[in-house]
């Protein structure tokens, strides 16, 4: 009987440990719907995003949060990927109305649309220690997850990267 109860302790341990993927999973088939002019589309330093269009909409793409543009030119060694999961949030935003608002600002890195939400099933993100699971954005090293991105905060983000990948902004006097 204690020999079960120790079994059982270590299966909720395993599951309750839970919290990022150790690994990003790219699903091939997914409709890329803005391609971008990214400075770095193959590099193995990443960025991953992923909005749930269903319940966010996309202002965190705005100039409002970031200068995109700006930040592709800060960072040219640094790929950025974006993942949309979900169906448009209240029957809004047709694939053609989310390409373009990527393309009415000029958004330097590709976008996928996900209407089966498989980039977040795949990547088990609903185990990520968050209460909102439905913006998400992670540095990756290849494959391999290695933290939580806070892109929305500068002070973050530029520690992180450097952090991370050892990536200070170019372009910017010391």
């Amino acid at each position: 009987m204690n020999r079960l109860l120790n079994y059982f302790a270590l299966i909720f341990l395993a599951f309750a440990c839970k919290g990022k993927p150790d690994r990003m999973i790219f699903p091939k088939d997914l409709e890329m719907i803005h391609k971008g002019n990214p400075p770095c589309p193959n590099c193995d330093s990443k960025i991953i995003g992923y909005l749930n269009i269903s319940k966010l909409s996309l202002y965190p793409f705005t100039d409002n949060i970031l200068n995109w543009k700006e930040f592709a030119a800060s960072y040219p060694n640094l790929s950025i990927s974006i993942y949309l999961g979900g169906e448009g949030k209240d029957g809004k935003n047709s694939p053609g109305q989310i390409s373009s608002f990527f393309e009415r600002r000029d958004f330097p890195y590709p976008v996928y649309l996900d209407s089966e939400d498989r980039f977040f099933e795949q990547n088990h993100l609903e185990n990520v220690p968050f209460d909102n699971k439905s913006n998400l954005f992670f540095l990756v090293q290849g494959d391999l997850i290695l933290d939580f991105y806070e892109f929305g905060i500068p002070n973050l983000r530029e520690s992180q990267l450097e952090e991370h990948f050892g990536m200070k902004p170019e372009g910017r006097e010391e």
